[in-house]
């Protein structure tokens, strides 16, 4: 899959560009299941594309299909600071991700219904190895599940994509090219003021090929709740899971953990300022090591701009990295399936780490998103190295562990746009650069990253 077909790839850009842009007014989520087309259910007139929405089975029974095109092109310049495996053959990447997403959404009446979403992701320019989870999944099943809907709950059966709260615990992954979900079991409560959800669960691992996906190598099993105040103005989410893997790494150390995470989050929805305060402690075993591990997050934010929701914020995150290798305890805070924190440029998670965050958010004009930031990274302890936001460990390697005392990772600027066209279409361009410090010079070349993407999106 090295050479693009360029038939394929013009027959994507052009359906992407020339697409009749007239819909009706819908809601398009980011979790497609959840998308809101309950405007078109009783329309006898549909137009375009709105004809694959509600269509009738008889009685009380609908099915509907949707999708998503996305082609984004990507510049690298110095990946992972110049350090790469000796399997790469060049830190200056160009490559173009492509992904296309189809579904079928089949209600049967007002209490059952089953959703398939295929999917498929395509890598090509790179010369480098592939990495599947990231980069490319020729076809996928990649959400397969029945729900039964009844007042208050929701029992929800099979494969399926899930997030919770600020994406900080378990995320989609939608920045990189191949989305995550997982295979399991998922209790839905919905009350007036309120949600708490069910979950046992465990991730499906995306490989290559076709229809090659695995699963049931990780367990996810806990709860999740929100609880609204002041008429939905104040909110507090609280959750505790547990986490079973034999698949995870710390200081290049393998073996199985069983992790227990306890955490909350509280967060606002007023007119002018808003903060999110959220921690979360973990606590269980890895081999014979006792898990102590935490995360806190601090984020307050202003509008001052309110015809151009314009908003300066300031955000402060410290998590736990290993203190001493030989106390019989592992600091390490593990990021469970939290999205990448610092973007698709830095190959850092935000585990043993401290960072400020300054940003910028501004709408200049209609329909168009500005985000301007700055994080200032370094890591916690200098007796744990750094990971990346599947928690593989990428710094220093393996035989130099603990060589330095250094732990300052450097700056990182980020510039990102979102222009949304229409309900169904929009463009994105993203420009980072991440200034090296100490710690990446310590532990390799320690070259400055420089990364452009271009990227655009039709759903329907």
């Amino acid at each position: 899959m090295n050479k693009i077909n360029p038939i394929l790839y013009v027959t994507v850009l052009l359906f992407i560009i020339l697409i009749p842009q007239s819909f009706a007014q819908n809601k398009i989520s980011l979790m497609r299941y959840e998308d809101d087309f309950t405007i078109l259910k009783e329309d006898t007139l549909k137009r375009g594309i709105d004809k694959l929405k509600y269509i009738s089975l008889g009685g009380n029974n609908y099915v509907s299909f949707g999708g998503e095109l996305r082609e984004q092109f990507q510049v690298y310049d110095n990946l992972n600071f110049g350090d790469v495996p000796p399997t790469y053959s060049d830190t200056y990447v160009n490559q173009l991700w492509h992904r296309s997403m189809v579904h079928t959404d089949i209600e049967l009446g007002n209490h059952f219904r089953f959703f398939i979403q295929l999917n498929s992701t395509l890598r090509f320019f790179n010369d480098n190895p592939i990495i599947p989870e990231i980069d490319e999944n020729q076809l996928s099943l990649h959400q397969a599940f029945a729900e039964l809907k009844l007042k208050k709950w929701n029992f929800r059966l099979g494969h399926q994509e899930m997030y919770y709260g600020n994406h900080r615990l378990i995320t989609v992954r939608e920045g990189p090219n191949t989305r995550l979900a997982f295979d399991g079991l998922v209790v839905k409560g919905k009350f007036k003021k309120g949600s708490l959800d069910f979950i046992a669960v465990s991730k499906v691992l995306s490989k290559q090929y076709v229809f090659d996906d695995e699963s049931m190598h990780d367990g996810l099993y806990g709860v999740y709740g929100t609880q609204y105040f002041s008429n939905h103005k104040i909110g507090l989410d609280y959750y505790l899971f547990n986490f079973q893997s034999k698949d995870r790494m710390y200081n290049y150390q393998t073996g199985f953990e069983n992790r227990e995470t306890c955490g909350f989050r509280l967060f606002t929805s007023l007119k002018i300022i808003n903060f999110e305060l959220e921690g979360a402690y973990q606590t269980g075993k890895f081999n014979d090591l006792a898990i102590e591990a935490y995360n806190i997050l601090t984020d307050i934010n202003a509008t001052v701009l309110p015809s151009k929701k314009g908003i300066i914020g300031l955000s402060a995150n410290i998590a736990s990295g290993d203190k001493n290798p030989n106390d019989k305890k592992l600091n390490t805070y593990n990021l469970l399936y939290a999205k990448p924190a610092y973007g698709l440029a830095a190959p850092i998670g935000a585990t043993n780490m401290i960072s400020l965050n300054p940003y910028v958010k501004i709408n200049p004009i209609q329909k168009l998103n500005v985000l301007a930031q700055v994080f200032f990274l370094s890591r916690n302890s200098n007796q744990d190295g750094t990971y990346s936001p599947g928690m593989i460990q990428n710094r220093p390697k393996p035989n130099s562990l603990f060589s330095t005392d250094k732990k300052t990772l450097g700056e990182y600027f980020v510039l990102e746009t979102n222009y949304q066209k229409t309900s169904n279409l929009s463009y994105a361009i993203d420009v980072s650069y991440f200034k090296a410090g100490s710690y990446p010079k310590a532990t390799g070349t320690g070259n400055d990253i420089f990364y452009l993407s271009f990227k655009s999106t039709f759903k329907w």
